[in-house]
């Protein structure tokens, strides 16, 4: 399939209007190879006609479809294994310190809700929520109960979204992060399948949402994941999801980005620090 560099350009533009998306210039294999099927399946002659056809405007569903298509991530549970070690032995404790106090000072609703931005087919949400549950039963004094940890998921795939909530994964993608007794505790087999047992699946709300929209409706969250994401974005809209993550946080609550991803050259009012061997940035306040 040829795509012209006009026609890549329009794509660029077009990806971005649609979901903040930057396609760097050397791009044009990726969109080359994730749309040849895409145009295929709509009996496009010439990708130019595929263009013309998303610029229509009942072409809702297909413009959905390119971005499904140039989106998807890849993903693993318990990725970075050292950021689920971290939360279960640092973050946790304190998140239960926080819930406590509230508790005591007759807080209404004493929860802390985390979320998973950027969630991808529910690989991070479910390993986050494993965490917590081997928390919890490792640690009954603790007094936490799943119900105090709510977890939100989103992302901007429809695709990715389904895959997560109906929560079947293959064997490899099994190996690929989940150690045998997590894999027993929180699995059953189905077939050449491994489905997510709903106890966790209850714990976790996806949603889909789209970064080019206000997020400042949602919280407050004691954490935030943000992981290989504001990478795909440039810089201005990335200043502006890390302002609105910091409102969004609670006193003292953390925003974890990716391994390669960083705050500088924004201006933000996190304070970097490391746990363990994860730097996060955290919001001035309260006791986490």
């Amino acid at each position: 399939m040829d795509v012209s560099p006009q026609e890549f350009r329009d794509v660029q533009t077009l990806v971005r209007t649609l979901c903040g998306l930057i396609l760097t210039d050397d791009k044009t294999y990726l969109v080359r190879t994730r749309l040849e099927s895409v145009v295929q399946a709509h009996k496009c002659a010439t990708f130019a006609e595929y263009l013309g056809r998303l610029q229509q405007s009942n072409a809702n569903a297909m413009r959905d479809e390119l971005v499904e298509a140039l989106t998807t991530g890849e993903t693993s549970f318990n990725r970075d294994g050292h950021l689920f070690e971290e939360f279960r032995q640092r973050m946790l404790p304190a998140i239960a310190e926080t819930i406590r106090r509230r508790r005591e000072a007759l807080y209404p609703a004493p929860v802390a809700r985390i979320w998973s931005a950027g969630c991808s087919t529910g690989q991070e949400p479910y390993s986050l929520a494993m965490a917590i549950h081997d928390f919890i039963t490792s640690n009954p004094k603790s007094g936490l109960r799943v119900e105090h940890l709510p977890i939100l998921a989103t992302d901007v795939s429809a695709r990715s979204l389904n895959t997560a909530k109906v929560g079947r994964y293959t064997e490899r993608e099994l190996d690929r992060g989940i150690p045998p007794e997590q894999r027993q505790k929180y699995f059953h087999r189905e077939h050449e399948f491994w489905v997510v047992n709903d106890e966790l699946k209850h714990s976790i709300d996806f949603r889909r949402m789209n970064f080019v929209e206000p997020v400042n409706h949602l919280g407050p969250f004691e954490v935030i994941f943000c992981r290989n994401v504001l990478i795909y974005f440039d810089a201005a809209t990335r200043q502006r999801l890390c302002t609105q993550f910091h409102s969004l946080l609670a006193p003292g609550g953390l925003l974890v980005l990716g391994a390669a991803e960083s705050l500088y050259g924004l201006n933000t009012p996190f304070v970097s620090e490391a746990i363990g061997g994860t730097t996060v940035y955290r919001k001035l306040g309260g006791i986490l």
